[in-house]
């Protein structure tokens, strides 16, 4: 592929010429098309657009992460403010998934010893391999029980951001 010119610059530090795989250009049928036939560029992210031209206005918003942080925390009810919530919009697993965590940790080990107490009354040996090999599948369980609380954390947390963005931006 050296003798074709596929929009990307071959040296990394080439930047591509004009026109070249630029998906504003002007074409027929694009929607970003200005009155005066010349192709207009799409609203920035994280500005607000002005006019008819669709050009973002002098006096944009810019993006803060520093100020959404801040916006992400400070609307945070507490425990009950969040599970007496019936509109949904402040989530209740960031509040709750240590204390779940925590009890997880309890009921994993809680087992294991009831395991082990079990098989020593069935047998020595039995006990012994229950003692020794138990905790292994207890750590392989609290692993996955780690995993799964991480995934729900991870979901709620992206829900949070985009809401924050959709209500930034007016959307919701």
């Amino acid at each position: 592929m050296s003798g074709t010119n596929s929009g990307f610059p071959q040296d990394p530090n080439q930047q591509p010429g004009p026109g070249a795989h630029d998906p504003y250009a002007g074409s027929e049928g694009n929607p970003t098309m200005g009155a005066t036939g010349g192709a207009t560029p799409p609203p920035q992210p994280y500005q607000q657009s002005g006019g008819a031209s669709g050009a973002p206005s002098s006096g944009g918003q810019r993006f803060d992460a520093g100020q959404l942080g801040n916006d992400l925390q400070g609307d945070a009810k507490g425990l009950f403010g969040s599970l007496f919530d019936f509109s949904f919009t402040n989530y209740v697993t960031p509040k709750v998934v240590r204390i779940v965590y925590v009890i997880g940790i309890v009921l994993i080990a809680l087992v294991w010893v009831i395991g082990v107490i079990t098989a020593f009354t069935q047998s020595i040996w039995g006990g012994l391999l229950a003692l020794l090999i138990g905790p292994i599948f207890a750590l392989l369980y609290l692993i996955m029980f780690r995993i799964l609380l991480e995934f729900y954390v991870a979901i709620v947390a992206t829900a949070e951001t985009v809401q924050k963005y959709a209500h930034r931006d007016g959307v919701r």
